[in-house]
């Protein structure tokens, strides 16, 4: 009885959250000498390092990262309508990662235990009801970016 009351209050919790987690590794890849020269241009291509790539749905918002109290990323990406890229950097993923948004004021967590088992984090944004709902896939294949 417990677990299942376990069970139906952490689905209540998820289902409210603002952020969707999947794991893919399915979808169409770039070449491994694109990958490398992008992992090099990127300075990630160490084990400590991933990638966070933001896809679909940024239209010119302020993100910010954090990690250990220290701003790792600012800017204002836009998402390519025909690519679903707007940009990317690569982070330590050793330690929490906050990604910020000032135009929503959403905060997404992005947790060593699972950042250390993915070189690539992809955040797409959409909204639906008029609020922003994310979604995080955790990733080792690298998709086409342009």
């Amino acid at each position: 009885m417990k677990k299942i009351l376990l069970l139906v209050t952490c689905q209540l919790f998820i289902m409210c959250s603002t952020t969707n987690i999947q794991v893919r590794d399915d979808f169409k890849s770039v070449s491994d000498t694109e990958k490398a020269k992008i992992l090099k241009d990127l300075n990630a291509t160490a084990s400590n390092k991933s990638v966070l790539i933001l896809t679909q749905g940024f239209k010119g918002e302020q993100i910010l990262a954090f990690q250990n109290n220290k701003k790792t990323y600012a800017d204002y990406p836009i998402s390519n309508l025909k690519t679903k890229y707007a940009d990317s950097f690569s982070f330590q993923n050793t330690t929490t990662l906050t990604l910020k948004d000032n135009f929503t004021n959403e905060e997404i967590k992005i947790e060593p235990k699972n950042a250390t088992k993915y070189k690539f984090i992809y955040v797409m944004k959409k909204y639906e009801n008029e609020k922003a709902k994310y979604l995080l896939t955790y990733s080792n294949t690298l998709r086409p970016l342009k």
